[in-house]
């Protein structure tokens, strides 16, 4: 995000909840560890750039920092996929909960998945998109969370009838 002109922890932060948040989220506490780290590895410069009395840093990437990105996004190795969904976590333990308690659960799921391809609908309607890719990003989690909001309809179905 800092080699798209994102120069600030709080841009970043933005960005990400404009743009990834739904698959790739962060913190505010993740990101600014992980600019000292980009920093004292030589990927991104930081500057003092101080707004009045608020101490505030920009930074910008460095040449080894693009050439770290480029070598990352070219990278033929398999790259990581992991999911971490506390509701898929929390249906994998749902046979201890009573029968009304796993519908519910399940709902929520459901819920989830609603909401979130409400939002990306209207992310796609309103067309604000960096470039082609951050609208391709947006379009491949709308289809998994239409498929996520189907399945959770038929799990309903299948849980109410045990």
């Amino acid at each position: 995000m800092v080699a798209e002109g994102h120069s600030t922890g709080y841009a970043i932060k933005a960005e990400i909840e404009r743009s990834t948040r739904l698959f790739w989220g962060a913190s505010v506490g993740g990101i600014y560890p992980e600019l000292r780290r980009l920093t004292s590895a030589g990927l991104v410069a930081v500057r003092d750039d101080p707004r009045g009395l608020t101490r505030r840093h920009c930074y910008s990437i460095t040449d080894e920092g693009r050439a770290a990105l480029h070598d990352w996004l070219t990278d033929g190795s398999e790259p990581l996929f992991e999911m971490r969904n506390e509701a898929l976590l929390r249906l994998r333990f749902a046979a201890v909960l009573s029968p009304e308690d796993r519908v519910a659960l399940v709902r929520r799921l459901h819920a989830l998945h609603a909401e979130r391809t409400r939002l990306l609908e209207e992310r796609l309607q309103e067309d604000a998109f960096d470039d082609v890719y951050d609208r391709m990003t947006a379009e491949y989690a709308l289809g998994f969370n239409r498929w996520a909001a189907d399945w959770a309809t038929a799990a309903e179905a299948r849980v109410a009838s045990d």
